[in-house]
């Protein structure tokens, strides 16, 4: 049984905008199961973080740079490199540390409804090597509107990846050295979900925990078949999924407006078990 040392017995999330929120507020929160979370301004919207090393740090994915941000120190967070495709009309949305201590992100187009960008597949796949902090526009030889799903299996060899409106999820060889390869479609939502895939987790036994925003759910996906095997309810539009608690069998679930962007805490049935998160370093 994999049982996490008190240090990492804590939740990191981005807080999502509710409706008297600003987008630019940019929340990061820390919470340790016990007392009361604690909350960082950023000053700018985010799209991810991560944790960092042995320290009581973040990094953030934010639309005005990648940050440091210390939850023991007062100070302002420590710019670290500029974000990818800067100038553009994307900003970071989803993204993970790879199980290498990269930081794999993935952009977003901020007018994919309506504006300048309607509809144009925009926004690059990065990823920043924790050693040099530089980037790499690796992974994809192909542009897309909105990423999410980023995430790693055990062994760091398969990454996960979908383009939230076209409601499909693929699987990619991963390369720590090179861009993806090999892709393969391993689920396409079917019409009677409402809603589409927004966040993603990896458990022990290598199914993946989708988030689906606009549909009150997350489903648990064996991506070698593509079956939906558990149905997680949630009464609020989920955006991404972690596991955490002392022996990773709690599933940690944000979700945005309009119903707030509230933190839910969900037991898991009897031999489900997610994997610690890798860390930046």
């Amino acid at each position: 049984m994999t049982r996490l040392p008190p240090r990492r017995r804590i939740v990191v999330h981005v807080g999502r905008p509710g409706a008297s929120q600003r987008a630019t507020e940019g929340e990061v929160w820390r919470w340790n199961l016990v007392d009361p979370p604690y909350r960082r301004l950023m000053n700018t919207a985010i799209g991810c973080v991560g944790l960092v090393g042995q320290s009581n740090s973040v990094v953030v994915a934010g639309e005005s740079g990648i940050l440091l941000c210390n939850f023991d120190l007062a100070s302002d967070p420590t710019h670290l490199v500029h974000r990818p495709d800067h100038g553009s009309t994307t900003r970071p949305n989803d993204g993970r540390v790879d199980r290498y201590g990269n930081l794999v992100l993935g952009m977003y187009n901020q007018y994919h409804r309506a504006g300048a960008t309607e509809g144009e597949n925009n926004a690059g796949l990065y990823r920043l090597s924790s050693r040099t902090l530089e980037w790499e526009e690796i992974l994809l030889d192909y542009r897309f509107r909105v990423s999410n799903c980023i995430c790693f299996s055990g062994d760091g060899r398969t990454m996960y990846f979908g383009d939230t409106p076209t409601r499909r999820v693929y699987a990619f060889d991963y390369d720590r050295y090179g861009p993806l390869s090999n892709r393969r479609l391993i689920w396409t939502m079917p019409s009677y979900i409402p809603g589409a895939p927004d966040g993603a987790q990896v458990d022990d036994k290598g199914r993946l925990w989708i988030a689906v925003t606009g549909g009150g759910m997350v489903v648990q996906l064996d991506p070698d078949t593509g079956v939906v095997e558990t149905i997680v309810h949630v009464n609020a539009n989920p955006t991404s999924v972690t596991f955490g608690g002392r022996n990773l069998d709690e599933l940690f679930v944000t979700t945005r407006a309009p119903n707030g962007g509230g933190l839910w805490r969900v037991k898991m049935p009897s031999g489900v078990r997610g994997l610690p998160e890798p860390e930046f370093n």
